[in-house]
């Protein structure tokens, strides 16, 4: 039975005791709400690569289309998206594959070797392999690792 110089002590206890189930349920919703942003941030870091690859994708297929092929052939494309420091860093890699004359003047490296010597069906029309690299830092990276997203696109011309 409690007296009454007993309640004071039983109130103590108790106030105690729900300051630290209090506590405990803040940290544990604080992990889970740190653990849901950096999935989040992961996720819009991912598909922002996945867009920007997309995209320069489509722009060197158009500055295939449009580059001038009769000196030299146009094999490297280097761009930077977004701030200096977290920003996105773009490389393509362009690689033709035919057995048009076009391509004499493009260095070795650059035209893949056409198995099929016949002008019949795809070794007869120029294609490209485009390889899109999009490097990016991880912003809840404490040691700022870089991140690789590619993308590799064959395209008849």
């Amino acid at each position: 039975m409690i007296t009454p110089k007993h309640k004071p002590a039983f109130s103590m206890i108790t106030a105690i005791f729900v300051i630290i189930i209090m506590t405990s349920v803040a940290a544990l919703i604080m992990n889970v709400t740190g653990k849901t942003l950096k999935s989040t941030t992961q996720q819009y870091q991912k598909e922002q690569a996945a867009l920007l690859a997309r995209s320069y994708t489509e722009l060197a297929i158009l500055y295939v289309m449009h580059y001038d092929r009769s000196n030299d052939c146009l094999e490297t494309i280097t761009d930077h998206f977004g701030d200096t420091n977290s920003g996105y860093d773009i490389n393509i890699t362009i690689k033709y594959i035919s057995n048009h004359e076009i391509l004499a003047n493009c260095s070795s490296s650059s035209v893949m070797a056409a198995f099929n010597q016949t002008n019949i069906g795809f070794y007869s029309s120029l294609s490209i392999v485009i390889d899109t690299y999009i490097r990016y830092q991880d912003f809840d990276d404490p040691q700022h690792r870089n991140i690789t997203f590619h993308r590799r696109t064959l395209q008849k011309l």
